[in-house]
């Protein structure tokens, strides 16, 4: 009787457990709006950001964003963002196409830049006088 007890109790303990990490590693992904334009929404996956910065001069990261059409919302697709910054100039890539091109002020591409320079704490000012 007392085997059945423990064995019982034990499998209660291991399902509870259990159960808590995976609440707590979905609690930790979070998916924060970016951006909307006419017809899509665009969230950042801030679990899946992977910064690269190296220098104080030279940020660079990446990030997927996941977007999808508000009139249908089961198209909703996930892109690869990377971005890099050069001599105070900031490229970006989508998906790994070539070639880098600039962010574009007041655009998604400098929203999720700055997003992500804040949200990885690489969002100092870098002067080069």
């Amino acid at each position: 009787m007392p085997k059945k007890i423990f064995c019982a109790a034990l499998t209660v303990a291991t399902i509870y457990f259990a159960a808590v990490l995976i609440f707590v590693n979905a609690a930790s992904a979070e998916d924060v709006w970016i951006h909307s334009t006419t017809n899509y929404d665009y969230y950042v996956m801030t679990d899946t950001f992977v910064n690269h910065t190296k220098y104080r001069n030279n940020r660079t990261f990446e990030v997927d964003v996941k977007y999808f059409d508000r009139n249908d919302l089961s198209t909703m697709r996930t892109a690869h963002w990377s971005f890099r910054e050069n001599d105070g100039l900031v490229y970006h890539s989508i998906n790994h196409a070539q070639p880098d091109v600039f962010i574009s002020k007041g655009e998604l591409s400098e929203k999720i830049w700055l997003f992500g320079l804040k949200h990885l704490g690489i969002d100092y000012e870098v002067r080069y006088d």
